[in-house]
């Protein structure tokens, strides 16, 4: 299964590039962290590599706070944090996370 995360900055009309993103996996009461990256110049990064991702409840956490110092905004979202569900272990996951300074949203693509 590949996870790829794909930020788009709908406030500027750009590819989100270098966006701190967290991929988290809930674990009993928990959060267990996986692995970090930032997005690239086309605002996507690639998650998992070759490693399997089992059935169960993620987090993708981006650091807007972050993106949006660099651009002088203060965005109302300090951090976009999309939840999602995993079913399938070899389903391919693209996850799209259309940002601005006062929203953010994402749904499953293809």
């Amino acid at each position: 299964m590949s996870l790829c995360v794909h930020i788009v900055d709908s406030a500027f009309g750009v590819p989100a590039a270098d966006v701190d993103v967290l991929l988290r996996q809930h674990a009993g009461d928990d959060w267990r962290e996986l692995v970090r990256g930032r997005t690239g110049p086309d605002g996507k990064l690639a998650m998992l590599g070759d490693r399997l991702i089992h059935p169960g409840i993620y987090q993708v956490i981006c650091d807007l706070d972050a993106y949006y110092a660099v651009l002088g905004s203060l965005p109302l979202h300090p951090r976009a944090i999309v939840e999602f569900r995993v079913s399938e272990c070899d389903a391919d996951v693209h996850l799209p996370i259309v940002v601005s300074t006062h929203s953010f949203l994402s749904y499953r693509g293809a």
